[in-house]
């Protein structure tokens, strides 16, 4: 349902409240860690954009983005982990899993992503450390419809450090506007170090039921490299697919059998930009009339890692993960421009907005971008 508020923000037309919360904005507090035996909290931010668009910001874990829904329609996929406390556990191998709690979107590097592996000699865990660092709030600016302001913001800080490097500093804004269901994700990853550190970057963005269902579609378009767990015996993860069967990735299934466990498949996609230079991908659920959309610059994050991890019992989950740098490690990527360096005091700067479509316009404008994938030779 389209949301019904349209505020008029003038001084002759002031909004019949006393509190701009009661529209919508930012609060922030701490929630109990779920568990046996209870556990210790941790800090959270809960926005209203005042659209239907209600989400969770984990301030100790990055200022990621965990539940989210949209009026009665949850988006998020979330894991049977809740939402617990960062820790340094998670910063070995596949620990990352014990302590992820799933959420609309999780950020993974600064230095490294994907699977744990060893690159250059050093040990490199699943997705990174970002997930697992709080952030320091550094400003929160809350909706005033009283005196014609409706955007609000959240601004952090996390910092990626170690003795004798490599130190990251990010500098993260999350922002609304109160009426409209979108979510702009900021952020500037600085190499404040003394000495060149690798650097990718990649967004974890995990769809769940009910959004993602049977017969739902996703939209993008460009070339793809398929992967499939666990892969044949004596293969490598990476399997040729025709474009026929890549493009049939696209659609959602029931629950499969196969992805019992730690059954998973996928695809890297090199993505297709738009003539501004914008790529949209996204998901469609034409019976709930329903769609995400992810809009980001394709200079910033040319890459789309499709995850997908049906499983038959519970776990129903697809991520769609726009990144820069090598998900697969130079093993896999031996191209130099899929393993970037920062140097001292430079910095990269990446920009994702999350949109709510819930109108068969805003539909069919996402379904205009979709296209066929090839095979990525």
């Amino acid at each position: 349902m389209a949301s019904s508020f349209r505020p008029r923000a003038t001084h002759a037309n002031v909004p019949k409240i006393d509190h701009p919360l009661q529209l919508g904005g930012i609060r922030t507090g701490s929630l109990d860690a779920p568990g046996a035996g209870g556990g210790p909290g941790v800090r959270v931010a809960h926005v209203d954009t005042g659209s239907g668009l209600r989400f969770t910001v984990a301030l100790d874990r990055g200022g990621d983005i965990v539940d989210a829904a949209f009026n009665d329609c949850a988006l998020a996929y979330l894991t049977p982990n809740g939402l617990t406390p960062p820790s340094a556990a998670a910063h070995r191998e596949n620990e990352w899993l014990r302590h992820w709690p799933g959420g609309l979107v999780t950020t993974c590097g600064p230095e490294y992503i994907g699977g744990a592996r060893t690159e250059g000699g050093t040990p490199v865990t699943l997705h990174g450390r970002f997930s697992n660092t709080p952030a320091a709030v550094a400003a929160i600016i809350n909706p005033d419809p009283r005196r014609g302001r409706l955007a609000m913001s959240l601004a952090l800080v996390i910092r990626d450090t170690r003795m004798f490097g490599p130190n990251f500093e990010i500098r993260r804004r999350l922002s609304c506007t109160l009426g409209r269901p979108e979510i702009v994700i900021e952020d500037e990853v600085e190499n404040i170090g003394d000495t060149p550190a690798a650097h990718h970057w990649l967004y974890h963005c995990n769809l769940g039921f009910p959004l993602l269902d049977e017969g739902a579609r996703f939209i993008y378009r460009g070339r793809a490299q398929h992967w499939n767990v666990p892969p044949p015996p004596g293969q490598d993860i990476l399997q040729p697919l025709p474009a026929a069967a890549i493009n049939r990735l696209k659609r959602v299934p029931a629950p499969l059998a196969a992805h019992a466990g730690s059954g998973e498949r996928g695809l890297v996609v090199e993505l297709a930009a738009g003539r501004d230079g914008q790529c949209r991908v996204g998901l469609i659920n034409s019976r709930r009339g329903l769609g995400l959309e992810f809009k980001f610059p394709h200079a910033a994050l040319p890459r789309l890692a499709h995850w997908q991890h049906y499983g038959p019992r519970g776990a129903f989950v697809s991520g769609l993960e726009p990144f820069f740098g090598s998900l697969l490690g130079s093993t896999r990527d031996r191209e130099a421009r899929h393993h970037p360096m920062l140097q001292p005091g430079e910095s990269r700067a990446y920009r994702l907005a999350l949109r709510v479509l819930h109108t068969r316009a805003d539909l069919r404008a996402l379904a205009a971008h979709d296209g066929p994938v090839g095979p990525l030779g």
